[in-house]
């Protein structure tokens, strides 16, 4: 498969992941398979999977593996053919939940949680808000930043946890205390990084390695709970080069890539085994974690945009 991979000389990778850590990742996996070039293309989860939905619906194939995190879009778009079904030789190493289903088409090979992060610099431990109620604190007015919900269906999971925790209407509460959207977790970090808020919500994505490169940021995971997000792989089933997406999808499940997801994606890789992360814990300590996907059905998603966009005046 390798030689056939490198007779096609490239792979095209649509993920959601750290644009900086996966052209890392890139290079790693070029080391390994020197024949083949990456080019990646960087969405948010909703824009991406909207993005190869069309793309499959108009026969025009781009991509050749996904990494994004799962929502009902994409088990919808696995039930209706955009996966190819296939054994990688190294799935053999995992427990049986990674295969979506049992089904060789959809594996897990990340997990993202939400957590709650502050500026060192500007906030001291004993001030730093701890719990998500502490977010609408009005010490912070002003001074708070998130994602916004109409962009990412994860975001939209924390909220409707939010509602379970029976914090109130949040919309109305974030709104009261000028919260600042920025786009995605890593434009949300930058902005605490920055100065431009001092506290924020966000998945913990880009934490660990903004913290491995010096970022002067503090963390918590709520002792309230927290959700989790699966972050998954598949192989298009009319991908352009499906030698070299096996060959990509095979590396990223190996103790190399799991590794390299791991370090430069800055999320807990699923393969058993491999070191945890160096900043960040690991998902087993964490206190009350809930399944994003069972907070976001799509009616309460659709409900959850709807009242936010409405609250904001965003159309």
């Amino acid at each position: 498969m390798t030689a056939a991979a490198a007779k096609e000389g490239k792979v095209v990778l649509y993920h959601n992941l750290s644009p900086d850590g996966m052209e890392v990742l890139a290079r790693e996996f070029r080391k390994d398979v020197p024949g083949v070039e990456v080019e990646l293309v960087r969405l948010g989860s909703a824009a991406l999977s909207q993005r190869f939905s069309t793309e499959y619906s108009a026969q025009r194939h781009i991509a050749d593996v996904v990494v994004t995190t799962v929502d009902p879009s994409i088990f919808a778009g696995i039930a209706g053919g955009w996966a190819a079904a296939w054994t990688p030789p190294e799935l053999a190493a995992y427990p049986k939940e990674v295969n979506y289903k049992g089904q060789n088409m959809l594996f897990h090979v990340l997990t993202v949680r939400d957590a709650i992060v502050w500026n060192k610099q500007r906030v001291r431990e004993a001030d730093a808000p701890k719990e998500w109620a502490d977010l609408f604190d009005p010490k912070w007015k002003g001074k708070v930043g998130m994602n916004p919900p109409w962009r990412s269906v994860t975001q939209q999971a924390i909220i409707a946890y939010w509602d379970k925790l029976a914090l109130g209407d949040t919309a109305a509460r974030m709104k009261a205390n000028d919260v600042r959207f920025f786009e995605g977790s890593g434009g949300v970090l930058q902005a605490v990084i920055r100065g431009d808020v001092m506290v924020a919500q966000m998945l913990d994505l880009p934490l660990n390695s903004a913290i491995a490169d010096g970022a002067p940021i503090g963390f918590a995971y709520p002792k309230s709970g927290t959700t989790v997000s699966q972050v998954s792989t598949f192989v298009s089933s009319k991908a352009p080069r499906p030698n070299a997406a096996r060959v990509l999808t095979n590396w990223l499940l190996s103790v190399k890539g799991q590794t390299n997801l791991q370090i430069n994606g800055g999320l807990a890789g699923t393969r058993p085994g491999i070191p945890r992360m160096a900043h960040l814990p690991p998902t087993s300590t964490l206190s009350n974690v809930v399944d994003s996907l069972d907070l976001t059905p799509p009616a309460k998603q659709k409900e959850i945009v709807e009242h936010w966009r409405k609250t904001f005046g965003v159309q």
